[in-house]
């Protein structure tokens, strides 16, 4: 019998369904080839249906190309949000209208790896950073009960290091700032190069910033 995720503990592979996970349209893959030299290829999942197949295309609108073609064999790796997840099928077949796409097998089972406690809400609110370089500002990407990810100009601070965040919001209509301590779990240029992405784990909540922050992943704002 499967091991419920909730009851998973963080950093274990899981082998579940696909439907399990609860993917969503849109949502960014890599696919590589299973053959020698191939390189990771970014796409994105169109659609699955339960036991017929898995529809994936290329990144973004103007992608003309999967990299993939019938027969082939392929790794497919993606993010939930919450999931670190895997797994291995056969390209049934490739579509160019009325886009482009790959139809891929439906597989029996997924490798997956719990990385966050949460799902994370969503969010475009104004953030200050206070490292040991120097204070930035920047925008929250989302927001979670354990943490969150922001964008700066310049890279922020080396993972496992400590920083302080200030976050500008509403709480109830009224103007709220939130002030977490923050350990940096992953830090990455964006692709177009114009920002830094950065993910941080919050430490040393208090019972007021609890509250704060269920109020806040309650109540996305734009």
């Amino acid at each position: 019998m499967t091991q419920a995720a909730s009851e998973t503990p963080q950093n274990h592979v899981l082998q579940i369904s696909l439907k399990e996970l609860g993917l969503r349209p849109g949502i960014a893959l890599q696919v590589r080839r299973l053959v020698e030299g191939a390189t990771k290829k970014e796409g994105q999942l169109f659609g699955a249906i339960e036991n017929r197949g898995v529809m994936v295309g290329p990144q973004g609108p103007e992608g003309e190309d999967t990299g993939l073609t019938e027969g082939d064999v392929c790794i497919v790796r993606g993010f939930t949000g919450q999931y670190e997840f895997s797994f291995i099928s056969k390209v049934l077949q490739t579509y160019d209208k009325p886009f482009v796409y790959a139809l891929l097998a439906y597989p029996n089972q997924v490798d997956a790896r719990q990385v966050r406690q949460s799902m994370r809400t969503k969010t475009r609110w104004p953030v200050t950073v206070q490292s040991a370089a120097l204070n930035q500002h920047g925008q929250l990407l989302d927001i979670s009960m354990q943490g969150t990810m922001f964008s700066t100009a310049e890279t922020v601070a080396a993972v496992g290091k400590t920083i302080g965040i200030s976050i500008l919001t509403e709480v109830e209509g009224e103007p709220a700032t939130l002030t977490l301590k923050a350990t940096v779990c992953h830090s990455h240029k964006a692709q177009d190069g114009a920002s830094h992405f950065t993910g941080v784990a919050f430490q040393g909540l208090t019972q007021q910033d609890k509250l704060v922050l269920h109020y806040l992943t309650k109540t996305p704002r734009s």
